[in-house]
């Protein structure tokens, strides 16, 4: 449900507006409205802000500590910057160095079945015969580099070297053996230094070493990597560690300073006096009141301004039960409800879960559902989004096994063929077509009319006469429509007939003539529109019996075969199957329920309530006893000390 809010006009001495926000962030009851300017974070404190965030990722998690001065913190940061800048940079490198060394040795090995006798020599033995060989590595994707690199040698050594390429995966680096008389490495180490040759990508610190050698380096470095990384995060860890329970007090205290600043610049200031408006729950206007008087006495005062009438970019705030905390949050995927609106969380919360099983109803897939849906709220908080995944899966779970029970299926066919009863008709059989269709054509029905009727209901409340002809026309229609399916079809009696025709006219007529000028062109549209949404949830028939057969082909197969490859083949069909169940069908709900019922009452457009003192409110799940979200508190910060470092 949405909690009604009031709007409060607070007026007091300028000099106390800082008291009176910190009042407020330490309440978290209320949002402040912009007066004058949305305002800004100012630039030195937004520095402050931005520098320490960067050092809260590597601080951890820590216990409490003492709040920095501005000028402690910057002292602090000033002295942490570039330790952390130093080893973030010299972890990067060895990051892209243990990246880099597994192509160049995959490179490099791929030349050893070329020139085996070669791969096996060693620097010595090379320098014995008069030779030198240096091994390369060469970043050449497009394969320029090598021809470039091949012609300058041939004009430098003529025929007095031997160059050897291997790539050993497609579009990688290439592995380059050169071997040469021991006289031109000079020459050939002035070339590949040229800015030509800069960009063949030689480890420098393989240079100029043969081919086993270098492999060999290039080896052992990759083995020394990890204990190089350890060594420098555990320098970092010893570097920000000291200081990092400090950097958690004062990030806090700076973001609540930001906040401040920013409500700030949105009230109306004079040279004396600051007036701030505010967004408050009705039930805590007089605990708000009280707060700001107990704060600062006789400098402030407090008026209740009307909003009977519609407020510009008045903000909502939902409470309902925490048992349908997920499902508000599915409402919000789509759009949160504005004043004016329904919140539809609680038919959400209802109607969903049974698409759901309408759709999959099996027993055996609804007790897996909930027995992952155990194991998801059992191993993450219930708040996190895991833990309201495993809320919906509950639900969804729970009326998959009733609805299991009322098609007779345990494992699709299977608990057919093993004699469970279907309470009511197996989705499997020859008959199943007509009433499955029947069932899911009056579920939409029944959905339709609702979201009619709610629409209607909201367009009264608005005083919005146009839109209550029009549904009021629809709904008249679908009426006649169904009194006259039920004559022509269901055995209705025959005095049903008249009544159905002459609601039918009615309706065509009452929804032509609420469009106005082009009546006669969008009335009819809008009752078309509204009939295929009806038909639109023979989906629901669909995809619950695609989820039948699938299973059915399940077990045809696992019967086929032996023993325990039927096993393993009907064990990975239904694995599949399951996870076909726990998305479309969902999706598939969602699309129902967002389309075809929303769109018959729900405007949305709106945004949640989000209190000074709790940034990022908006988005967040509300209480289930206050209303407020859930990561308000509702009890006061300390005033943390100061000291230096």
């Amino acid at each position: 449900m949405m909690v009604p809010l009031t709007q409060l006009e607070v007026a007091g001495l300028r000099p106390r507006l800082d008291d009176a926000l910190t009042a407020l962030q330490e309440l978290r009851l209320a949002e402040v409205v912009t007066i004058v300017d949305p305002g800004e974070t100012p630039p030195d404190l937004a520095d402050l802000i931005d520098r320490t965030d960067a050092m809260m990722p590597l601080a951890g998690r820590s216990a409490t500590g003492t709040v920095l001065s501005d000028t402690a913190l910057r002292t602090t940061l000033d002295h942490l910057e570039p330790q952390v800048a130093k080893l973030l940079a010299g972890d990067e490198e060895l990051r892209g160095e243990a990246e880099a060394l597994p192509r160049s040795i995959d490179a490099l090995d791929a030349l050893q079945p070329l020139v085996p006798e070669l791969g096996r020599l060693n620097d010595r033995q090379l320098a014995n015969l008069g030779l030198a060989s240096m091994a390369l590595v060469l970043d050449d994707p497009d394969l320029r580099i090598v021809p470039e690199l091949t012609r300058q040698l041939a004009e430098l050594l003529g025929r007095g070297h031997l160059m050897v390429t291997s790539t050993a995966t497609p579009g990688g680096p290439v592995g380059c053996l050169l071997v040469l008389r021991r006289a031109d490495l000079p020459d050939v180490n002035a070339l590949l230094g040229t800015e030509r040759i800069v960009e063949v990508g030689v480890p420098a610190a393989y240079a100029g070493k043969s081919l086993r050698a270098t492999v060999e380096a290039m080896r052992e470095r990759l083995a020394k990597l990890p204990g190089e990384r350890n060594r420098v995060q555990t320098e970092l860890a010893a570097t920000v560690i000291p200081v990092a329970g400090s950097l958690h007090a004062t990030i806090a205290v700076l973001r609540a300073r930001a906040e401040r600043a920013v409500a700030a610049a949105q009230a109306d200031l004079s040279s004396r006096t600051f007036i701030l408006r505010l967004w408050v729950p009705t039930k805590q206007t007089e605990q708000v009141e009280r707060a700001l008087a107990d704060r600062l006495g006789q400098a402030v005062a407090v008026e209740r301004l009307d909003t009977s009438e519609s407020v510009e970019d008045q903000p909502v705030l939902l409470r309902n039960r925490p048992g349908w905390q997920p499902f508000q949050r599915l409402v919000g995927l789509l759009s949160w409800p504005a004043r004016g609106d329904l919140d539809p969380t609680g038919l959400t919360a209802l109607v969903l879960p049974i698409f759901f099983g309408v759709m999959v109803g099996d027993v055996v897939y609804g007790g897996l559902l909930l027995a992952g849906a155990w194991w998801l709220r059992s191993h993450w908080p219930k708040n996190s989004t895991v833990g309201q995944v495993g809320r919906v899966m509950a639900l969804g779970g729970a009326w998959t096994i009733l609805f299991g029970f009322l098609y007779g299926e345990a494992l699709g066919s299977l608990g057919h063929s093993i004699g469970m009863p279907a309470l009511w008709f197996y989705r499997g059989g020859p008959t199943a077509l007509q009433p499955l269709l029947l069932f899911a054509l009056a579920i939409g029905l029944v959905h339709v009319v609702l979201g009619l009727l709610l629409g209607v209901w909201t367009a009264a409340r608005g005083n919005h006469r146009r839109q209550v002809a029009s549904k009021a026309g629809t709904l008249l229609v679908l009426a006649g429509l169904f009194g006259l399916a039920g004559a022509a079809a269901a055995g209705f009696p025959a005095g049903v007939l008249t009544p159905a025709v002459a609601a039918l006219v009615v309706g065509v007529v009452v929804a032509c003539v609420s469009q106005g000028a082009l009546g006669l062109l969008l009335g009819p549209l809008d009752l078309l529109g509204a009939l295929g949404n009806v038909l639109s949830y023979l989906r629901l028939a669909a995809v619950g019996l695609a989820s039948t057969y699938l299973a059915e082909v399940a077990n045809q197969l696992g019967a086929r075969g032996p023993l325990l490859l039927g096993l393993l083949v009907a064990t990975l069909f239904h694995a599949l199957n399951l996870a076909l169940a726990a998305f479309s069908p969902t999706i598939q709900a969602l699309r129902l329920h967002y389309v075809e019922f929303f769109g018959q009452f729900y405007e949305g457009g709106g945004r949640l309530f989000a209190p000074l003192g709790a940034a990022g409110a908006t988005g967040s799940e509300p209480d289930s006893a206050t209303g407020l979200p859930s990561h308000v508190r509702t009890t006061p910060e300390p005033v943390p000390a100061r000291s230096p470092v």
